[in-house]
């Protein structure tokens, strides 16, 4: 990561925010925390919003269901999203009848999670995107100029070009 890095503010709600939600964000924490002590505390997110609307969590394509064990480190791809309908839903949701038959593919603990700073990227899909989304934009994220660009299309801010590398991005409401 880059020492120093340009600020960029997009005004909050502007078209392309889902789609860079979904693509993915990058977000500081630290190494070592639980997949929920990351949630609640670097994403900023209500522990009863946690339990009660992020239903599948992924870590590192893999699905999660103990959060408060499973720890982060720097590098991670963590994907949140509400229920997902039918079987599928049932088999990766979080604390379903039948999300132990898929017990070899769950997330578990990296043998070398290491310490201090982790960047985490972080993916939000449907009412988690929507729910969450913005006031996380609104915290600033830690995202790639050609992500900006090929999210946000025409929307993008003037001037950004991809050479600008990486981008905190923040929302204003202004």
């Amino acid at each position: 990561m880059q020492n120093k890095i340009k600020t960029v503010t997009i005004a909050a709600g502007t078209l392309g925010n889902a789609t860079l939600l979904q693509r993915g964000v990058r977000v500081r924490g630290t190494a070592g925390m639980s997949i929920r002590e990351f949630i609640e505390i670097g994403l900023g997110l209500a522990p009863e919003y946690v339990e009660k609307q992020i239903r599948t969590i992924f870590l590192n394509n893999s699905p999660a269901d103990d959060i408060d064990i499973v720890q982060i480190k720097d590098g991670d791809i963590l994907s949140l999203s509400g229920a997902l309908p039918g079987v599928a839903g049932m088999a990766m949701g979080r604390d379903t009848a039948i999300s132990g038959f898929r017990s070899e593919i769950r997330a578990q603990n990296s043998r070398d999670v290491g310490e201090g700073e982790a960047f985490v990227t972080v993916k939000l899909f449907n009412l988690i995107a929507r729910d969450s989304g913005p006031k996380l934009l609104e915290q600033g994220v830690i995202v790639n100029a050609s992500d900006i660009l090929k999210s946000y299309g025409e929307n993008a801010p003037k001037g950004l070009a991809a050479e600008d590398g990486t981008i905190l991005l923040k929302t204003s409401t202004n």
